[in-house]
């Protein structure tokens, strides 16, 4: 009997000594989902890209929704997703060298408890304070009643200030933090170059190689090359006939408003009314305007250059989105998106609209 005893404790010193060894060498997860039952399907996935994702690892539950699973080094750093099997929402975590522990319920995946690491308790601790900011700003829009517009714009924007300020002091105090580099890279779309160049310099050097930081890095180089002041990349590309080519180049000698539109775009199709009154304002002065289709469809492209009256220069790839050659070239995260060249090829102005695109072109036209 006491030899079984022994035996059954040298057999739980190894398993636990290959647990401490798996954790100096891996991430072990070990976690529970209260309200899943056995044999549930797990899929750790990491994101790539604005939509794509790549699985690394799939496991099953075990009894009352408990799991474990271990990931290789070269995922240290990375953002990665559980995502349950017939469940909507989906469990983010760091992969780390150490223990990750995940507490969670089945219908309520977006308030996990993550334990155990550095990173993930940082982390942690950063989606619950987004989270408390989100049930304010639901009970304010449930509450409202008689409150005025311009004090729910005061309520909201103080709430958005603070926590821009939670995730700000995040990304100031924690230079070697994989989740500070996470926050810096989430409002991408709408920096401008020397912006991230900003953020870049306060990450480097630790994170010069990490796939967020050349992300940014990336983008900053593109966004420098169509800032003001910088020469508009050329292109050649098909009109709506499908066979007529119209290069930006061929209207040089010209002031040319750019702009970046889609027959999909809602707010694209709006905006051209807007865009045919500065055309017909503004055109005899001698203002070009070249609408760049981001439409993989010529016939959707087609119609909607009909229907809504685009009687100036159509063009586009016909590649589609973000896809689009032409697209990668100018930096295009949103749609419409707008550039104003002068007629020596350089770029005057990006990103305006409505009523300031109106003063601008009237400053350069109307003396």
């Amino acid at each position: 009997m006491k030899r079984i005893k022994w035996l059954c404790t040298l057999a739980s010193l190894l398993v636990f000594q290959g647990q401490l060894l798996a954790t100096e060498i891996n991430c072990a997860v070990n976690g529970q989902i209260n309200g899943l039952g056995k044999d549930v399907t797990l899929t750790v996935v990491q994101r790539s890209g604005e939509h794509g994702s790549q699985t690394v690892k799939t496991t099953k539950t075990k009894e009352k929704g408990e799991f474990s699973f271990t990931l290789p080094a070269t995922l240290f750093n990375q953002m990665l997703e559980i995502r349950v099997e017939g469940v909507r929402y989906a469990i983010s975590f760091f992969a780390e060298k150490g223990m990750v522990q995940i507490t969670s319920d089945k219908n309520k995946l977006y308030v996990a408890d993550i334990k155990g690491t550095a990173e993930n308790e940082r982390w942690d601790a950063y989606q619950k304070y987004a989270l408390a900011i989100t049930l304010k700003r639901n009970s304010l829009n449930m509450n409202m009643g008689s409150t005025s517009k311009e004090e729910r714009i005061r309520l909201f924007t103080e709430l958005d200030a603070q926590q821009k300020h939670f995730e700000d002091s995040i990304i100031q105090h924690y230079p070697n933090s994989v989740v500070a580099l996470y926050l810096a890279k989430v409002p991408l779309p709408m920096l401008k170059y020397y912006q991230i160049d900003s953020l870049l310099t306060h990450f480097k050097p630790y994170f010069a190689t990490h796939n967020y930081y050349l992300a940014m890095k990336k983008q900053a180089d593109v966004l420098r090359k169509v800032a003001p002041g910088a020469m508009a990349p050329d292109f050649t590309v098909v009109q709506p006939d499908g066979v007529t080519k119209i290069s930006l180049s061929s209207l040089r000698g010209k002031y040319v408003m750019l702009d970046f539109w889609a027959s999909w775009c809602v707010p694209c199709r709006a905006e051209n009314v807007h865009t045919k009154e500065l055309y017909e304002k503004y055109h005899p002065y001698g203002l070009e305007i070249l609408s760049f289709s981001l439409d993989s469809d010529r016939d959707a492209w087609k119609k909607a250059v009909e229907k809504d009256g685009l009687v100036w220069h159509n063009a586009s790839d016909l590649v589609g989105g973000k896809l689009s050659p032409v697209a990668q070239k100018y930096g295009i995260d949103g749609l419409p998106a707008v550039w104003i060249i002068d007629p020596k090829g350089k770029i005057v102005a990006e990103g305006v609209r409505g009523e300031s695109l109106d003063k601008l072109l009237s400053s350069l036209f109307v003396h």
